[in-house]
């Protein structure tokens, strides 16, 4: 044990060869690892039995302490990357007149002063502060931004059926787009069941269920399973009446819902969730299909989005994990997804993921877009505890490489939307907030990840939570 504190003393100091980026991002940040600590109820991550490395015995093998010198170095290079993200909304993001985030925001962090709010946006940023205050920095501070956004929610996105508007203007005093898109709805359950959770306020998680119950009564489908989006203003193709990216983030909401209520609705819909995620979204071919009709037959031509598909793989584990049942096929199925995508969607030359690609072949979109970056880290992690293969971590630290030298915005913070082949900035521009994009991928990712590594490095048993780690304060940038 006493070698494997003196090398986690060194993991921070070895980080000096990597980058001189990285190690601008190091002196700027200031994050301290924390130890381990008891495991928390809020953010709880997924815990699947899977086999590492043997700790019989007092001693750790040379094998063992190359596998440990390596997560200890990931580790903290997420934690100077996640403090990054960070510094940028706490410095940028609020509005203080008004309240909650800015609806826009250019590279530099200026607000779009007349920006709508979108409910999307906001309920991720709700989920995101809320997380960072239970996982990094329990100050007034935080608290108060997820206060601030928890009431404007429900002062200005609320309807009395219980769902929320799609945007609103940016003082609230007007509904721009009044519709109740199911994935936005998503968003919303689960931001607030986090937020009730993590700062103990029981009527965000009433309005959480009660929005839950209300998409539940109008679009659940009793016959075939998962939610009909026949009628959804949402972005289906025409003819597709279901699709994978909204019912993804169900799975997600209603891991969150029924860790914080326990309700027994809420808990049969997540079974059934993973059972149409693991049995109808992924396909024979180790990919999860873009859109279906209502029964479940396939929509359109086969199409791999390697972010969505490494994304699925670990909420699948999570959603197991939430319902404290371990399910080998489940697992194996996560496990053959996340593979696909890890193998075929990797970059070898420069790191990083592309965005799609046909399935057993070659990518078709070479744009590196943010977010599926960030649900690379996660989905490698998991991938590489499922099966102790160590590749995973190999594509885990080369995607690090091209977040950290790439879709990192070094000058001003946070991340570029996307980067093309030619190292070009995207064609959706350098503004860093909209209604699609917020910290919440790249934050979820990053601590996530850091904290599942703390849990092996620190040797904890299996348990419902990562271990939390201490507050800590940062400068903006």
């Amino acid at each position: 044990m006493l070698a494997v504190k003196s090398r986690a003393r060194t993991w921070r100091m070895r980080l000096d060869t990597h980058s001189g980026l990285f190690c601008a991002l190091l002196a700027c940040s200031a994050a301290q690892l924390p130890p381990p600590a008891a495991s928390q109820a809020a953010g709880r991550a997924p815990t699947a039995p899977v086999q590492f490395v043997s700790r019989a015995g007092s001693g750790v093998s040379e094998s063992e302490s190359k596998v440990e010198d390596r997560l200890g170095s990931v580790r903290v290079r997420l934690e100077a990357l996640a403090a990054n993200v960070m510094d940028f909304w706490k410095a940028h993001g609020p509005d203080s007149k008004y309240g909650a985030i800015y609806g826009f925001h250019d590279r530099k962090g200026t607000p779009k002063e007349d920006a709508d709010k979108g409910l999307i946006q906001e309920a991720r940023h709700l989920w995101s502060f809320s997380t960072w205050y239970a996982r990094r920095e329990k100050s007034a501070e935080i608290k108060a931004v997820a206060d601030s956004i928890y009431q404007f929610l429900i002062a200005h996105f609320l309807d009395q059926d219980g769902e929320f508007f799609y945007k609103v203007s940016r003082d609230g005093s007007k509904v721009v787009e009044p519709k109740k898109q199911l994935y936005a709805e998503s968003f919303a359950i689960l931001a607030l069941a986090t937020y009730s959770e993590i700062f103990g306020v029981p009527e965000a998680g009433q309005r959480a269920l009660r929005c839950f119950q209300s998409i539940d009564r109008r679009m659940h489908d009793a016959e075939y399973g998962g939610y009909d989006e026949t009628q959804d203003p949402g972005w289906l193709a025409p003819g597709a009446q279901k699709d994978t990216n909204t019912h993804i983030h169900l799975l997600e909401a209603f891991t969150a819902l029924y860790r914080s209520s326990k309700d027994e609705t809420v808990r049969a819909r997540l079974e059934e969730m993973v059972k149409v995620v693991a049995t109808r979204i992924v396909q024979p071919a180790n990919y999860a299909h873009k859109e279906f009709y209502r029964d479940w037959r396939i929509h359109d031509k086969p199409v791999v989005s390697y972010g969505h598909d490494l994304e699925t793989a670990w909420l699948l584990v999570d959603a197991l994990d939430a319902l404290g049942a371990p399910n080998e096929a489940v697992r194996q199925v996560a496990l053959g997804l996340g593979k696909h995508a890890a193998e075929r969607g990797y970059d070898a030359a420069k790191g990083g993921y592309f965005e799609e690609g046909v399935p057993g072949a070659a990518p078709t979109k070479l744009e590196k877009i943010w977010w599926v970056q960030a649900e690379a880290l996660p989905g490698l992690w998991w991938l590489y505890r499922l099966s102790n293969d160590v590749s995973f971590l190999d594509r885990l630290e080369g995607t690090l490489s091209w977040i950290e030298t790439k879709q990192l915005d070094a000058q001003y913070g946070e991340w570029f939307w996307g980067i093309n082949p030619d190292g070009s900035v995207g064609s959706h521009g350098d503004h860093k907030g909209e209604e699609w994009k917020a910290e919440y991928h790249a934050l979820r990712a990053l601590l996530f990840t850091s904290d599942w590594i703390n849990q092996v490095l620190s040797h904890a048993p299996a348990a419902s939570a990562p271990a939390p780690v201490e507050n800590r304060t940062s400068q903006a940038p």
